[in-house]
């Protein structure tokens, strides 16, 4: 990144970096180091904590910011390419010729034993080492010198055990390296999209993974889009469009659990799409689509170090980062703009860009030191770069590679025969032997051998898999040197143990040994509390789904559970989830269980609505004493409660527990109150709907009428929307009041706009008459609802809820079950949640309960979502919460 001459402003604090120390830096290089941002800055280094408005400011101006990775790099100006790896001029651990004239398993025994370990570098020494290794396996099998070369590369700091599986979703792109030795193959996100996606690095003449970065941010790509992973054209750096918008270059030989870029650049504004873009053939820039104010869309970014955040479209069309304004005269129109399609292509050298127009039908090249656009011409065309993955120096050994969206296979350059075959996403039956553990989560220890066989892999060479599947581990599995390099497992032996316990006693105290030994330690706990317990709750054939036991009330703790690991960003809406549960059990006349459920809410204010909403339920249905204790909260803290977002919905819900309680003189003047409190202007049918509810419940119908009985131009303009429409007419038809839904539809909710949720409703009630005259008109409503509507009308008995699972009903959950099971883990989300919304449905609550703990609880939208979801259902028959 060139810097001399340019005017940088430093915001925020820089860790481990005094602001004096950084000026002096940059002043040595040339920059002129400012105070505050301007017109004339030219780049902005900002720490995390930097102040918003000024970042704001730089943002609006077009003024690139780089982060303080970018100004630490910047300011050391280490040069990787200086890296000496003792390749050259140097005897190195064994003179090469010495071992390749080695003729037989002895003779190159005695070449390794007199070697100098020490001295050995495996970028260059192990590849001549592997390839006489193989060529002496050919004709003497695995021999004491392929044990005794093992022994001493594991004993190497860059040797660690390898397995292959870390994609956790399909693969969406991939990509050769230029010089053909390696593969990179790239994986988008599951259900979890902060875990990220995979990157898998392949050693393509020995057809093994040779290491794997995981949880990059956003996944690698997105599906359907090409061209995600392109390499440097020395093979040193890896290019991806990932997190959704953003392009990085990452080090594909790197270690660490969490990747992270080793330079990004964001600077398409929050695209929704990855760009179209082109890494330069050095790997420390790239060209990325975006809107710009220069005639060609899009900009040449540095990707050295740190990461970039740029409004290219603010910034001058002189910016150095865009590409010029003067198109060929014959391009087009003045002002005309060229939006690249296809990406754009480099120069062998980096000096120049070419782009195609499509209108045109031909090349534009781009001098990126003078800025100048020109035709292309047929002599510019063949000095392309081959960074697109078309091998330059071929190191691929005549290996051929065919890529899926779930499996990988290496081909033999000499028979075409199967060098390596791997298949992603097998779902063996049964747990994993490391389950639900984020340690083992992280280090992806667990793998399938096949559809049927869960194993476990560790870095130091334990595995636990069956002890007669060793020839099919070294089918899979790898020494992996310095992650670049494979070695065979097949030449030392493998610490093959039959359970965890047994790893845990190799691998021992130290190290992830730890982790083993408490997750053992776990399992060992869990099994003697199982014993002490007795197995009466336990399904020994260990089929699914289990047996029927579960209650509505373990439904209702379930649901409560659910919402104690979120923090207080979640409030809004637990408090107004648990408020409806409660609201539910007190109509239930369930009075202990609908107090559990106040005492979970977060918010006092929303208590204090809840508990009022509670005592008026309770005192309708003869629960006097437990509609006081309840309303005991409430009332004394019911004024200061009160805000201008809230103020219809707590007097309403005072005003309707002091009419079920008896207190008519004090309900009327809560109810002035809380008509006084409908808003026009803001939230305007929530909160009259919050007091038309309040004053049905307690039985002032004639005045809840009166609420939305409104002039016929205020019904034009002011129809309250399905969110809180449809809810109001399931309460009116879940406790039979008909007429009332039919007078407020008549009122308020013309025909397009009635919910398809009232039919199951009606078929219930025995109202085929209501079915045609009120919905037949906007919805298609089977023949099979009409009859069992006249069934009940007939005489038939309504549904219990929640219903009793049929025969049919538990097949059909095991069916689907399975099917799960078939699903990667990573993708089970969505599936899992429909098959709980399949088992609330036909009433097998203990399968819901058992589903639930496989949902994540950390977010809303997860676990306490498809619980209360499944609660609505099962004791009302929909999924709107109750009123």
């Amino acid at each position: 990144m060139e810097l001399r001459g340019k005017t940088a402003v430093l915001m925020g604090r820089f860790p481990g970096l005094s602001r004096a120390t950084a000026k002096a830096g940059l002043e040595a290089l040339g920059v002129r180091v400012s105070g505050s941002v301007s017109g004339k800055t030219d780049l902005v280094f900002a720490s995390h904590d930097a102040r918003g408005p000024k970042i704001g400011k730089a943002s609006m101006l077009g003024i690139p910011i780089f982060d303080w990775k970018t100004l630490r790099a910047v300011l050391k100006r280490a040069d990787e390419s200086s890296a000496d790896d003792g390749s050259a001029g140097e005897a190195g651990f064994v003179d090469h010729a010495s071992l390749m004239s080695a003729a037989d398993p002895v003779a190159l025994l005695d070449v390794l034993q007199g070697a100098d370990w020490s001295a050995f570098v495996a970028k260059r020494d192990l590849l001549p080492l592997r390839d006489r290794l193989l060529k002496i396996e050919r004709t003497h099998g695995v021999s004491e010198a392929h044990r005794f070369a093992t022994d001493r590369i594991r004993g190497l700091d860059g040797t660690r055990l390898q397995h292959p599986y870390g994609h956790i979703t399909e693969i969406e792109s991939s990509a050769l390296s230029p010089c053909g030795r390696y593969l990179a193959t790239g994986s988008w996100v599951g259900d979890d999209y902060h875990r990220g996606g995979a990157l898998q690095i392949w050693e393509v003449p020995s057809g093994r993974c040779v290491n794997v970065l995981d949880r990059i941010d956003g996944g690698v790509g997105w599906p359907d889009y090409d061209d995600v992973i392109q390499w440097s054209d020395d093979s040193t750096r890896v290019g991806l469009a990932y997190n959704t918008n953003q392009v990085g270059v990452f080090d594909p030989f790197g270690a660490g659990t969490h990747t992270y870029p080793l330079a990004s650049a964001s600077v398409t504004d929050g695209a929704s799409r990855p760009p179209e873009w082109a890494l330069a053939p050095d790997g420390r820039r790239a060209f990325v689509r975006a809107g710009t104010s220069g005639s060609i869309q899009g900009c040449v970014v540095p990707l050295e170090a740190g990461d970039l955040y740029w409004l290219p479209g603010y910034a001058s069309p002189s910016h150095p980062y865009l590409l010029g304004e003067d198109l060929p005269e014959d391009f087009g129109e003045k002002g005309d703009e060229l939006w690249p399609e296809c990406g754009a292509g480099w120069s062998t050298d980096g000096s120049r860009l070419y782009m195609y127009d499509h209108r045109r039908r031909r090349d534009l090249v781009i001098d990126l030191a003078t800025k100048r656009i020109s035709w292309a011409t047929k002599e510019d065309r063949t000095k392309t770069s081959a960074g697109d993955g078309a091998p330059v120096a071929d190191e691929s050994g005549g290996v051929r590679v065919s890529v899926g969206s779930t499996g990988v296979t290496f081909r033999r350059p000499d028979t075409g025969g199967v060098l390596a075959d791997f298949e992603f996403l097998l779902e063996p039956p049964g747990p994993r032997i490391f389950e639900d553990d984020y340690a083992f989560e992280e280090q992806n220890v667990n793998f399938a051998l096949d559809a049927d066989t869960w194993c476990a892999a560790f870095d130091e060479g334990v595995v636990i898999a069956p002890p007669d599947r060793r020839e099919e581990l070294d089918a899979v599995l790898t020494w992996s040197v310095d992650r670049r390099f494979a070695w065979p497992v097949r030449w030392g032996e493998l610490d093959v143990v039959p359970d965890a316990q047994a790893a845990a006693e190799r691998l021992g105290e130290d190290g992830f040994g730890f982790f083993v030994r408490r997750y053992v330690e776990r399992l060992a706990a869990a099994e003697a509390e199982r014993a002490t317990k007795g197995n009466a709750d336990v399904q020994g054939d260990g089929t699914w789904p289990p047996p029927n036991t579960a209650t509505v009330g373990d439904l209702f703790s379930a649901a409560r559970d659910s919402v104690s690991s979120l923090d207080s960003s979640w409030n809004f809406a637990v408090n107004e989830s648990l408020g409806h549960a409660a609201r539910l059990r007190a109509r239930r006349g369930e009075a202990e269980g609908a107090a559990e459920l106040l005492e979970a809410i977060p918010d006092a204010d929303e208590r204090v609505v809840a508990s009022a909403h509670v005592a008026m339920l309770l005192a309708r249905v003869g629960r006097t004493e437990q509609a006081r204790a309840a309303f005991d909260f409430a009332e004394p803290r019911a004024e200061a409660a009160l805000g201008a977002h809230n103020a219809a919905r707590v007097t309403s819900a005072v005003a309707g527990a002091c009419q079920a309680l008896g207190d008519t003189a004090a309900a009327d003047a809560w109810f002035a109150r809380a008509r006084e409190a409908i808003e026009p202007e803001t939230n305007a049918w929530q909160n009259r709907l919050a007091v038309i509810w309040a004053l049905t419940e307690c039985g002032r119908v004639d005045e809840a009428r009166s609420l939305w009985t409104l002039p016929d131009e205020d019904r034009r303009l002011n129809r309250p929307n399905g969110l809180y429409a449809e809810p109001w007419l399931l309460y009116l038809l879940s406790t039979d009041r008909v007429d009332l839904a039919g007078e407020f539809m008549e009122a308020c909710v013309p025909p397009r706009d009635r919910p398809s949720s009232m039919i199951d409703a009606l078929v219930e009630l025995g109202r085929p008459d209501l079915l045609r005259s009120w919905l037949s008109d906007s919805w298609y409503i089977g023949d099979e609802k009409y009859e069992r509507a006249q069934a009940v009308a007939d005489g038939a008995p309504r549904r219990t809820l929640p219903p009793t699972p049929t025969e049919e009903d538990v097949a059909a959950l095991a069916e689907a079950h399975a099917e799960l099971l078939r699903t990667p883990r990573a993708k089970r989300e969505r599936p899992t949640e429909e098959l709980i919304e399949q088992a609330a449905g036909c009433g097998h609550l203990s399968a819901v309960v058992d589903l639930l703990g496989n949902l994540p609880d950390h977010d809303f939208n997860d676990r306490p979502k498809a619980a209360f979801s499944a609660l609505w259902r099962a004791t009302t028959g929909h999924y709107d919460a109750p009123w």
